[in-house]
């Protein structure tokens, strides 16, 4: 459901993007549909809760991981600042392409993929995803409502998926070894590294991005129930992966979603592989 601000109300922020719809709201922070006034256009705004030196590190952390990435198949930044609009109050925010489309989530939720749609979603994310494990961030949060399926309006040229929400991503040459600290992520799409909290690498990612395809087949959760039971599930079984999916798919899901981290793909094998299951389908 979106909320829409009486313009009143509504305070203009870095002197020219004034929030005017609720468009969605998450634990940390709250987005909305905003306009630039300067270059008059909608623009998302990412408004994060109040909170103390902690979430403004996290701040930080996003901040530092998209600034630095500029792709095809990820949400861009466009500017970031405080909101002092309340003095004892001031909160950070990151203001972000508007991206018109429906996540996958809601995709899946409507209707079954066909295998060239979920070969061509998978393309694109693991190329995106290709690109920032290789400027040295992990996402660390795939998730189906964190992908975006985005229509240019044309009939030549396919939906693409493109990755959105970068709100926990860390640094690869991060030190995340921090074993006992609060596990970040999801828990249905968590890899059993997150969820024993063990160090992550770009591995993880390629786990929960197999997760994420397995449900684009099945339209079920595969580690499902709440937050403690999802996430050790995994610790001791496997995804239930059907023996019967088309092409190499079985295979594909198997290896992406190996207990062993080293025992999976990387993104750039996967990116190769998920092309030539392009062509599979459409042949």
């Amino acid at each position: 459901m979106t909320t829409t601000i009486p313009e009143s109300a509504a305070p203009l922020l870095l002197g020219r993007y004034r929030p005017h719809t609720l468009i969605g709201r998450g634990g940390m922070a709250s987005i909305f549909r905003a306009h630039d006034e300067t270059l008059d256009r909608d623009v998302a705004l990412k408004l994060f809760r109040a909170g103390g030196a902690a979430d403004m590190d996290q701040h930080h952390t996003e901040l530092s991981a998209l600034a630095r990435l500029s792709h095809h198949g990820i949400v861009s930044l466009i500017d970031a600042g405080i909101d002092y609009s309340t003095p004892d109050d001031p909160r950070p925010f990151l203001v972000m392409e508007l991206v018109r489309g429906t996540d996958l989530q809601a995709t899946i939720d409507q209707r079954a993929l066909t295998t060239e749609e979920i070969a061509e979603i998978a393309f694109d994310l693991a190329e995106a995803l290709e690109y920032v494990h290789a400027r040295g961030v992990i996402h660390h949060d795939l998730k189906p409502s964190n992908v975006m399926l985005v229509e240019y309006g044309t009939s030549t040229f396919r939906a693409r998926a493109r990755l959105a929400d970068f709100g926990i991503a860390l640094n690869a040459s991060e030190d995340t070894a921090d074993h006992g600290q609060e596990t970040t992520g999801t828990a249905a799409y968590l890899s059993p590294e997150q969820a024993a909290r063990l160090p992550v690498t770009t591995a993880s990612d390629v786990y929960s991005l197999g997760l994420v395809l397995l449900q684009c087949f099945t339209r079920t959760i595969a580690f499902p129930g709440g937050q403690v039971e999802s996430a050790m599930a995994r610790l001791s079984a496997d995804p239930a992966i059907p023996a019967d999916l088309p092409g190499q798919w079985t295979p594909l899901l198997t290896a992406m979603t190996a207990r062993d981290p080293d025992a999976r793909p990387t993104m750039a094998a996967l990116a190769l592989a998920f092309r030539d299951e392009i062509f599979a389908a459409t042949s």
